[in-house]
């Protein structure tokens, strides 16, 4: 079970990254040209949607089961669907293969769904399909919190939640999040009419936090009887993925996925584009050379301040936006259990020996500095919703101030030598290590943070360590003495907690910050640590969080201020700055319903648009990222061919 569920969770998260780090090629696949009216359009006479993705195996490997190995990189958001679009740095809701918003009654959820939709081999789509989903994807996060998927019709879904329920708002997200449409029943049924057959032989589990797929309790061999049959699954593919979406794959090769346009889309009135070639290659030089020259339309991602200005005046059509990144904030976690690091006052003042301005400028320059924070448990802009301004206003302001993490260092028996090296009150000299995977900001980053301490008297180095073994290390050997990733992360909704501080806590800053767990029995290396929240009494973190799904906004808050105030006063690690990733258009080729956003501001930021004051702008912008709503607005027929 938790093995599927991590396999859906590490597929989706290398379909997020690999889209704002993908690459191009300046060799354009020949493709058909639409014949169809093209008189309302100047330039993109193709109706053609051209741009930078990734993430497909290469060919012969690729093929079109989304589960399969390797996944079917971006053709996942062009031909596939859920019930709705989730925009995960809004949390905004838009119903896609559903009609209308979930209605709750009592203790069931009830979805009418669209008629006529088609999965893109002919086939109709029908309630019997979500049911597939959830029992064979029965590792879907949902699905522990749900008793049981019923479809009295074939465009009727209830979900029957199990008591106690999570509150209105969590179970609107938890349907949003899921891709409903991506286990089609008349390709997998024999696989989904297993899970089923098994599922049918667990009892009811009496403790919930024991609770499997549909509350049920799932013994090892249940377990491992149902991993096999997903195994199993992931092995049987079509040739091409079969989707409800908009658009159905017709050529895959190393470089490029094309796609056409479904005729027979259920919203294929509204659906601009007549193709889509998406472009994967790993040399940047290329992919700016492909902007530079107008090959692109569309891409994800904001590279550095230079390159930008390098770009947009190469081109004197592109814009680029700017906008938070909801995935969170960089920074690195210290290795607690190791000395010095094992001492928070340790911790607490090497905090003010960083600069986190320079840290920033080099990482991300448009990110946004974390000052006044060690690290938080959650993404900055998260804090002026989720922690209380009582708490705010008492949490430990750290900021750069060489001197005092000096006059600290003093008060707990460390001296500086005449070599300008800090040595602890045994005498002890320490030269450390600084982890990185060194993808994206990472690297250079983490080479900033070696220098300021080694600067400062702390020598430090940062050590690059290939992505294959680098998680590995620094979670389950703890080799390093600080190790860097988003950490102040947040992968699921905004408008709830939950996600952000259960990924603090519960994943990497836990496992790589060597968090105390429990030892022995049944709970075995679940997080144990108990500490003072805001007002001094203890808080056990593991409980709040499996109870924070259940609670009401005022409950969340006080829990979310609590496990923040524990994360800045136990200076866990160091949060650099909240990311700030963008999307380019090419507004000679594409266009959107209503003009550019931000429009009357073009001509003065000379198209690098700042960070959106207004929500509405901020709204709009975010949707226009492939990673954030995906295709949202092309299927409204916001964007379009120019």
């Amino acid at each position: 079970m938790d093995q599927r569920k991590l396999s859906a969770f590490l597929l989706t998260v290398l379909f997020l990254i690999g889209i704002l780090i993908a690459g191009c090629n300046n060799r354009m696949t020949k493709v058909t040209q639409i014949t169809a009216n093209t008189s309302d359009v100047k330039y993109n006479k193709g109706k053609i949607w051209r741009e930078q993705q990734a993430g497909w195996p290469k060919p012969p490997l690729f093929q079109g089961n989304p589960y399969g190995a390797g996944g079917i990189g971006t053709a996942w958001t062009f031909t596939m669907e859920g019930l709705y679009q989730w925009v995960r740095s809004t949390d905004k809701i838009y119903p896609r293969l559903a009609i209308d918003m979930p209605k709750d009654e009592g203790n069931k959820t009830i979805i009418k769904l669209r008629k006529g939709v088609t999965w893109n081999d002919g086939k109709p789509f029908t309630s019997k399909d979500v049911w597939a989903y959830y029992i064979l994807n029965n590792g879907a996060f949902i699905c522990k919190f749900l008793k049981s998927v019923e479809i009295p019709d074939d465009y009727t879904v209830i979900f029957t939640w199990n008591d106690p329920q999570p509150n209105p708002r969590v179970k609107q997200l938890l349907i949003a999040m899921d891709w409903q449409a991506t286990i089609p029943y008349h390709i997998y049924g024999k696989y989904v009419d297993k899970a089923a057959e098994l599922l049918k032989s667990a009892k009811p589990a009496q403790d919930i936090d024991k609770r499997g797929a549909f509350g049920l309790y799932i013994d090892q061999h249940l377990s491992d009887e149902l991993s096999k049959n997903w195994q199993e699954f992931t092995k049987c593919s079509p040739k091409y993925p079969i989707g409800t979406g908009a658009f159905k794959v017709v050529n895959v090769t190393p470089s490029h996925m094309i796609l056409k346009k479904r005729p027979d889309y259920w919203n294929a009135k509204n659906v601009k584009f007549e193709e889509v070639d998406l472009v994967q290659m790993p040399d940047q030089a290329q992919q700016y050379a492909m902007y530079k020259t107008g090959k692109y339309d569309r891409g994800d991602g904001t590279p550095p301040k230079d390159i930008i200005e390098n770009l947009l005046s190469s081109n004197k059509d592109l814009i680029h936006y700017q906008m938070f990144d909801s995935s969170g904030d960089f920074g690195f976690v210290f290795n607690i259990k190791k000395p010095p690091f094992d001492d928070v006052r340790f911790r607490r003042a090497l905090i003010y020996a960083f600069d986190k301005t320079k840290i920033r400028e080099v990482g991300n320059y448009y990110g946004k500095e974390t000052i006044g924070y060690s690290i938080m448990a959650m993404p900055l802009s998260m804090i002026k919703d989720w922690v209380l301004p009582e708490v705010q206003e008492k949490m430990t302001k750290y900021k750069y101030d060489p001197e005092k993490a000096a006059q600290l260092l003093k008060e707990i028996g460390w001296t500086k030598g005449s070599d300008g090296i800090w040595r602890d009150k045994n005498g002890k000299v320490y030269n450390f290590i600084i982890g990185t995977a060194g993808y994206y900001a990472l690297g250079p980053a983490a080479e900033i943070c070696a220098e300021q301490l080694t600067k400062f008297g702390m020598p430090t180095k940062a050590l690059y360590v290939d992505g294959t073994v680098y998680w590995d290390n620094a979670q389950s050997k703890h080799l390093y003495d600080m190790s860097t990733d988003w950490i102040d992360a947040n992968w699921g909704p905004i408008t709830v907690p939950y996600w952000a501080l259960s990924n603090f806590y519960w994943g990497f800053a836990k496992n790589a910050g060597n968090f105390p767990v429990v030892e022995k029995g049944p709970n075995k290396g679940q997080l144990n640590m108990i500490l003072p929240g805001s007002d001094g009494k203890l808080v056990d973190i593991d409980k709040v969080l499996k109870k924070m799904l259940y609670m009401n906004d005022e409950e969340m808050k006080k829990a979310a201020s609590d496990l923040v105030w524990i994360a800045n006063e136990n200076a866990f690690g160091l949060d650099w700055f909240q990311n700030v990733t963008g999307t380019w258009f090419n507004m000679k080729t594409t266009k959107m319903r209503g003009g550019w956003p931000m429009q009357d501001l073009i001509k003065k930021y000379n198209r690098n648009m700042p960070l959106p004051t207004d929500p509405e702008d901020a709204e709009r912008i975010a949707e226009t990222n492939l990673g954030f709503a995906g295709i949202q607005m092309v299927v409204d027929g916001d964007f379009m061919p120019n």
